[in-house]
């Protein structure tokens, strides 16, 4: 079927779009590559003028129109590039404010409506190439936000559990980048369980309780362990029961490997009839209905499935899951600060209780070596582990009433300032005082050097003490008529320098026995000036 015709067939559509878009040349690649403004502006140059007086009106009931005469066409391929052009249109008029930007989303969502689900798994490209286009600064509340949600929505009901598990991963991708992490839309802010999820297995009476029975009622607290908080009563019984599944679970760790898989004998495959008991139908009511197992519930089944390590570590992935959360609500615990008190729940664990579930995780999370080498392999409860963090990560970001990520933008004032602070710092600074770093460096670093300095002879002559006591007392009387803090400490350091080498001088210069007589212990001091009486001594040298 051609063009004309099926126009023909929608209705009458206004001549001037009907122009523009089929001027728009197909394109091979329009699924990836948008339509960019300047990639028409001739052919808008020469219509935009007629066109801009009703544009709003005429792209959003002609285009609808256009929109479902491309549906129909025949060529696929002609159909997906005379589409792409249509919404790529919608999307460029909006940036030019001729519209709004929910008319493309409109078009996006008819065309969804009344296309198989594997023609919009082949045009789904098209949506996640111009996410920068369609996902522009959107809420979850409004329009176009929430078109947005609700036809990607519609979409992810038709498509199945199993044949379409990578689409349906590509939609909610999208729309996790497409809003903030904080859109309420998206959040399960009052923290309710999936009640939904029930497990269906061959109960037994009360009196004739099984490790079968036993094992899959574990199901129903799993589902909503918020079951043990508001009928504490039914804690002891999930205990024991619990408690009997762990133990059997280790008894069967050291039977199979996660390489040699257990095959099903053909002696005990379910029949068509057993399925059926366990909630599986045998044949679908209708050819609409599909059915998911989460679980393959067969009493046949049930001791295979217990050799499968696989198996058991699912379940006791579920076991520390709901273990960590319900020692979050032990009895006597503080409750949690928070403005969300919908995610607050009752503190009804007994201790008892609590003491059991602190050595199941513990159990879990540290298992013996002895008999968790597959079960509970390092890497397995290490990523247990981290996933339990990253989880309380969240429950706290709920339990603040789920705050937004985005930071404020800074007032132009802060900027201001803060541009001054720079400038300021980038001016001359003012030189340090000490070239090197220290006095004792800057000292150095200005000291001759050379051969010529090492051959002069007071370098290698020892002074006589008197000259270090004279200059002791000159820096004393320096000290005593100045008030200079650094002249002060640098005159200190000389006299202790000048002190320690007058000793050693005073020793050295074959004057022992005055040395010994006059020397107490003080300082250079003593040897020159008497104990009672200040008179200066004149050490003479002692030939020995």
């Amino acid at each position: 079927m051609d063009l004309v015709a099926s126009l023909q067939r929608v209705g009458s559509v206004s001549e001037s779009l009907i122009d523009i878009i089929n001027s728009i040349p197909l394109r091979r690649d329009a699924l990836s590559v948008p339509l960019e403004t300047n990639d028409i502006r001739a052919l808008l140059s020469g219509c935009i003028s007629e066109y801009t007086t009703v544009t709003a009106e005429l792209l959003e009931i002609d285009g609808k129109k256009l929109l479902y005469s491309y549906a129909i066409l025949e060529d696929d391929v002609e159909r997906v590039q005379r589409v792409c052009n249509l919404i790529d249109f919608a999307l460029i008029m909006f940036e030019l404010g001729q519209c709004e930007l929910r008319v493309a989303h409109e078009f996006i969502e008819d065309l969804l409506e009344i296309q198989t689900i594997d023609w919009c798994q082949s045009f789904w490209p098209y949506i996640s190439h111009r996410e920068d286009r369609l996902a522009n600064n959107l809420d979850g509340q409004k329009r176009p936000g929430r078109d947005l949600i609700r036809y990607c929505n519609a979409l992810l009901r038709r498509l199945s559990k199993t044949q379409n598990s990578s689409f349906a991963g590509k939609i909610l991708m999208f729309l996790a980048n497409a809003f903030p992490l904080s859109e309420r839309s998206g959040l399960n802010h009052r923290g309710e369980f999936d009640t939904d999820n029930i497990t269906v297995w061959e109960e037994e009476s009360d009196d004739d309780k099984s490790l079968y029975s036993q094992f899959w009622s574990l199901q129903r607290v799993f589902a909503d362990p918020t079951t043990l908080l508001t009928k504490p009563e039914l804690q002891p019984a999930f205990r024991e029961t619990l408690k009997t599944v762990m133990d059997e679970l280790r008894n069967h760790a050291s039977v199979g490997t996660t390489n040699e898989r257990t095959r099903v004998p053909t002696s005990v495959v379910p029949t068509p009839a057993e399925l059926s008991a366990c909630g599986t139908p045998a044949e679908p009511e209708e050819e609409t209905t599909t059915f998911v197992p989460k679980w393959l519930t067969s009493k046949s089944l049930f001791e295979l499935q217990l050799r499968d390590p696989l198996f058991r570590r699912a379940i006791y992935a579920q076991a520390y899951i709901v273990c960590d959360f319900l020692l979050g609500h032990v009895i006597d615990t503080p409750q949690p600060s928070g403005t969300n008190k919908s995610v607050i729940y009752p503190r009804a664990v007994t201790l008892e209780m609590a003491k059991f579930l602190k050595a199941t995780v513990d159990t879990i999370s540290r298992p013996p070596s002895t008999w968790a080498a597959v079960d509970l392999e390092p890497a397995f409860t290490r990523s247990l582990k981290s996933v339990i963090g990253r989880d309380s990560n969240w429950q706290a970001w709920k339990l603040n009433n789920s705050p937004s990520f985005e930071m404020p933008s800074v007032p132009e004032s802060e900027i201001a300032e803060a541009k001054k602070e720079i400038d300021s710092r980038r001016g001359t600074k003012r030189a340090y005082r000490f070239n090197m770093g220290t006095p004792a460096l800057s000292r150095l670093s200005i000291t001759p050097t050379g051969i010529e300095l090492l051959r002069n002879k007071q370098r290698y002559t020892t002074p006589d003490p008197v000259e270090y006591y004279e200059k002791i007392r000159e820096m004393q009387d320096m000290l005593a008529n100045t008030h200079d803090p650094e002249l002060m400490s640098e005159t200190k350091e000389g006299i202790a320098s000048r002190e320690w080498r007058g000793l050693r001088a005073a020793r050295s210069q074959d004057t022992r026995y005055e040395f010994a007589r006059y020397y107490t212990g003080r300082s250079l001091m003593a040897l020159f000036d008497g104990d009672s009486e200040n008179v200066r001594k004149k050490i003479k040298p002692v030939n020995v």
